[in-house]
């Protein structure tokens, strides 16, 4: 069963749960659209003390 993490869209600030890779698989990034707003992003997800965090940024941003 896949985990859930946070992400904050960078374009309208709401906050949704995306499917997480398996710690094995990270760091890695993704592009995914808003749930939301439906704007494209780019999701960073990395092993933090065995929780799988996720950041978002903008297509033209940097983490």
């Amino acid at each position: 069963m896949a985990c859930l993490t946070p992400v904050t869209c960078p374009s309208c600030f709401e906050e949704f749960e995306v499917a997480a890779p398996s710690p094995d698989e990270t760091p890695c990034t993704v592009d995914y659209d808003c749930e939301v707003c439906c704007r494209p992003m780019v999701i960073r997800f990395v092993c933090w003390d065995d929780d799988i965090v996720a950041e978002a940024a903008g297509l033209g941003d940097s983490f």
